[in-house]
């Protein structure tokens, strides 16, 4: 068949447009969850001529604030005052290892790879030490199984995101990111209890945390953001129930989601 043009029968010329863009270059925004996340733990971090710590905040109270140093042939200087969580992220967005270089010339300011490849190797340091390699076993393996086995979920409830959730659908147990309560993207799937069982007697809450480079990296944000641990499962086979808020109307709640595509 021939496309029509709007001016009669005939086919419609092909017409090609190049469109030429210019490269974005990679800001320290890229790597900016990893600065957080090693901040956070008390650590200063220093990669070459650049340094990130925690800052002075106004109140004894709330959440951290963070600064940037650069040491430069005049010492060390002040990049960024101390400020707040988003102010200091949306400042990291803005500026690239160029852009610091000029404004503090002769400092060594790494590039966001070398930025990126210390501050995963920092990560991974912190994590071995805050989360325990030691398997979860059959025993807890078999609890979190049964209970999953009567329709309960192990999934935190609160705005937005969640965290790692487990539940059973029909007769297939599910592994999937919660939002708002409600286990929504699927990350892993078991045919049988068998299955499931088997996988998480062998799990560890350091497999589990994200940072384990054997069982895949993902975005430092998600990190040890509530994410399956020990504690987590033996609290939801203690609790012969939802893990969560515990209020009556959630397993209602959950049915009407299942209807809506929500697990």
């Amino acid at each position: 068949s021939r496309r029509l043009s709007a001016t009669g029968p005939g086919p419609i010329p092909r017409v090609h447009f190049c469109v030429y863009t210019t490269p974005m270059a990679t800001t320290l925004g890229d790597v900016a969850q990893l600065v957080v996340k090693i901040v956070n733990h008390g650590d200063a971090c220093e990669v070459r001529g650049l340094r990130f710590e925690l800052g002075e905040r106004r109140s004894r109270h709330g959440p951290p604030w963070y600064t940037c140093l650069v040491r430069g042939p005049g010492g060390i200087q002040t990049v960024k005052e101390s400020t707040a969580y988003d102010s200091f992220i949306g400042w990291l967005a803005q500026q690239t290892p160029q852009s610091l270089r000029e404004q503090f010339p002769g400092a060594d300011i790494p590039t966001v790879d070398e930025l990126r490849g210390t501050l995963q190797a920092l990560a991974l340091q912190q994590a071995t030490q805050l989360y325990s390699s030691e398997k979860y076993g059959s025993a807890l393996a078999a609890g979190v199984t049964a209970r999953l086995s009567t329709g309960a979920q192990m999934a935190n409830s609160h705005r937005d995101y969640c965290g790692i959730g487990l539940a059973i659908n029909g007769s297939i147990f599910v592994m999937a990111e919660v939002q708002d309560g409600y286990l929504e993207t699927t990350l892993r799937t078991w045919a049988t209890a068998d299955e499931f069982k088997a996988w998480l007697a062998v799990q560890s809450d350091f497999a589990q945390s994200g940072f384990d480079p054997a069982t895949g990296l993902v975005d430092a944000w998600l990190q040890g953001n509530q994410r399956i641990t020990r504690q987590r499962l033996n609290d939801f086979v203690a609790a012969g129930g939802n893990e969560g808020t515990g209020r009556k109307d959630q397993a209602q709640g959950a049915k009407q989601k299942r209807k809506k595509g929500r697990i």
